[in-house]
């Protein structure tokens, strides 16, 4: 099942959504409806023969007043708690099964029902007829511990094991995201794995496990200058140069999505496939970067900001470093003005 919430990421369902239709991908998730929407009206436009073929499933909440939309569509909705459970059934007594998937809390905290409620919801599931089980789920809190994990997989199997012998029927059980499936393989497969983030090149486990990176943001130089020793670039005074500079101003900034968090982290930019160190503050739209021994840089000279340039890379793992936070906060926060290119 390939994740394509917020915006695949940042990257555009638009573009991404062929890519992976065309590669034999058939089942999606996605944060919101609307996005799911945007699926199937994008699979109508471009893709008709398949439209019987694909599935898409909404991970979140949905809004009452479109749900109706929802089973119109043939959009699978996720159940996390009694009252949800009630008022949709209540909402959609009369358009129709609604296709759902039971999402189990087993440690994460955040959605779902406990094991505790499993027999309480039983009784419910089996009074309510207009609901298809297309699945009975989790997702797993921190796939690096794994003694947490094993007990997370074990309340898992214990509540399948409930429904199985309550002859409750479901399609399917799935539980791996990116980072379960990479750390531990096929030791917790059961019908398929929710893959996110390593679908666009994001390391799932904050280590080099051989995926390719997709990702490539670039700028450009707009502005060069000398400085002397003693003078200071950007806001403030942490960004006071120690000796003679040759600095550079690239027009992207935290408005972009580049994290201020960065500045005075060693953060750098790939410049003629040379590091160029960020000085000072990152700035609104901008930020200014030492150029001094990078050779032949002039205005209009591109500016790597994540990805490769000659021999050097600059990946979202490194971007996360820098930043104290991971992979997939970069990777979308960059604005939605940043033009995307399908290469």
């Amino acid at each position: 099942m390939c994740v394509l919430k917020d915006d695949a990421y940042g990257l555009g369902i638009e573009s991404i959504l062929p890519v992976l239709i065309n590669n034999g991908c058939l089942y999606f998730a996605t944060a919101y409806i609307g996005e799911a929407l945007k699926i199937k009206n994008i699979v109508k436009r471009e893709f008709p023969d398949k439209m019987e073929k694909i599935s898409v499933m909404v991970l979140n909440y949905i809004e009452e007043n479109e749900l109706k939309k929802a089973v119109k569509n043939d959009i699978e909705i996720t159940i996390f708690n009694f009252e949800q459970l009630e008022r949709y059934a209540d909402i959609l007594k009369n358009e129709g099964r609604m296709k759902v998937h039971i999402k189990f809390n087993t440690g994460m905290n955040r959605l779902g029902f406990d094991e505790t409620e499993t027999e309480k919801l039983m009784e419910k599931i089996k009074f309510a007829s207009n609901i298809d089980i297309m699945s009975v789920y989790s997702h797993i809190s921190d796939v690096g511990n794994e003694e947490e994990t094993e007990k997370q997989i074990a309340k898992y199997d214990r509540i399948v094991s409930i429904f199985d012998s309550n002859s409750i029927k479901y399609r399917f059980r799935h539980i791996q995201a990116s980072p379960l499936l990479f750390k531990y393989r096929k030791k917790y497969n059961y019908d398929f794995a929710r893959v996110g983030m390593a679908i666009y090149g994001m390391e799932p486990l904050s280590e080099k496990v051989g995926l390719y990176p997709v990702l490539k943001l670039s700028s450009k130089i707009i502005n060069i200058r000398k400085l002397s020793k003693g003078e200071k670039v950007s806001y403030g005074s942490r960004g006071k140069l120690k000796e003679n500079n040759t600095v550079a101003v690239i027009p992207v900034g935290y408005a972009h999505g580049l994290q201020k968090q960065i500045e005075n982290n060693g953060a750098y930019v790939l410049i003629n496939g040379k590091k160029a160190k960020i000085l000072g503050e990152v700035c609104m739209d901008m930020i200014i970067v030492d150029i001094t021994d990078i050779p032949e840089v002039k205005i209009g000279s591109e500016a790597v900001i994540t990805g490769k340039q000659g021999n050097e890379e600059i990946t979202l793992l490194q971007m996360a470093e820098w930043a104290g936070t991971i992979q997939d906060d970069i990777l979308t926060k960059w604005n939605k003005g940043i033009k995307r290119i399908l290469v």
